[in-house]
């Protein structure tokens, strides 16, 4: 099935709960999710070296109203127990969830850099994305279903890309061959730059 909306999902962790957090986020919390229709594939990624957020999860989407959907909302309303008990530890959550608008429906590569740019850049941004099958463009929806994790926090009003390639130099090269190329301004935000390395895909 494709996907037409993605959803971001970024934190930092109480070092002191690390490593019970990769227990529980590998093979709990991400499967758990792929029990909602219309959550199609899930990939788990870690900064490279110091940054923050230092996890990051890209969850594909068939449609951004799956995060509305009654099944996805009684998991994010009514966590189980060992969720509930991890999310205290939870540091620094960052959640985007995005429409699709341009790039590769699903990308591939072993390292990701996440741009987070101004609303207005998204579409100079889609017309040089349209020939990149290692890159993704999407637009927030704020509107999309919130999350408890995030309090009263809203979502902001951004594009975002997110741009893959086998090797970390690479990754940052075609991130701001990118960027420079279409004169997108890189937003000062948590995540925005950052080389991320895979750790787990689903399925």
């Amino acid at each position: 099935m494709n996907s037409s909306a993605f959803l971001i999902f970024a934190n930092d962790i109480d070092p002191a709960q690390r490593e019970a957090y990769e227990r529980w986020h590998g093979a709990h919390h991400v499967p758990q999710r792929l029990t909602v229709p219309g959550i199609l594939r899930a990939t788990r990624y870690q900064a490279v070296g110091d940054g923050s957020p230092d996890y990051l999860t890209v969850y594909d989407l068939a449609d951004i109203a799956v995060l509305d959907s009654p099944e996805y909302r009684q998991l994010a309303e009514q966590p189980d127990a060992v969720t509930l008990a991890m999310r205290p530890s939870l540091r620094n959550p960052l959640r985007l969830a995005c429409r699709a608008l341009a790039g590769a429906d699903r990308p591939h590569g072993r390292f990701l850099v996440m741009i987070r740019m101004p609303d207005a850049s998204a579409g100079p941004v889609a017309e040089g994305l349209t020939a990149r099958a290692r890159a993704r463009l999407g637009r927030t929806a704020p509107d999309a279903g919130g999350h408890p994790i995030m309090g009263q926090a809203s979502m902001p009003q951004e594009a975002v890309a997110l741009v893959f390639a086998d090797a970390p130099d690479v990754a940052q090269a075609m991130a701001e061959a990118m960027r420079d190329a279409v004169q997108a301004e890189a937003l000062s935000a948590p995540g925005s730059g950052l080389i991320y390395e895979r750790i787990e895909s689903f399925p």
